[in-house]
């Protein structure tokens, strides 16, 4: 991932909102009708952050601001920018917005 981003684990702000991570799911809704899914495991990996900053200065709109998903262990197009919904679900409705057009639901590194 190219630049240095910083924020909150998403498994930190799971575990204050009181989410249950059992359900399976987190997806997640931009402000430009982008969106994403991550599975549970990936959600609570300790790399995964809701990132306000990028180089210790507030996130820019370019950048993602207000808030973005960083996700260092999944490829380019699951890091989410302009987040504005987040939800924690039993079953997915969308899975992502590129898979969702048809590329592969594989998108480990």
């Amino acid at each position: 991932m190219i630049g240095n981003f910083s924020g909150a684990r998403l498994s930190d702000f799971l575990k204050m909102i009181g989410a249950d991570t059992a359900a399976g799911f987190v997806t997640v809704q931009c402000a430009d009708d982008y969106y994403e899914s991550l599975d549970m495991a990936t959600a609570l990996h300790p790399q995964t952050l809701l990132c306000y900053e990028m180089y210790g200065q507030p996130l820019t709109r370019e950048h993602g601001a207000p808030l973005r998903l960083t996700i260092p262990t999944k490829v380019g197009y699951k890091q989410a920018k302009y987040l504005t919904d987040l939800k924690v679900t039993r079953v997915l409705e969308k899975v992502g917005y590129w898979e969702d057009q048809g590329y592969s639901e594989f998108y480990g590194l």
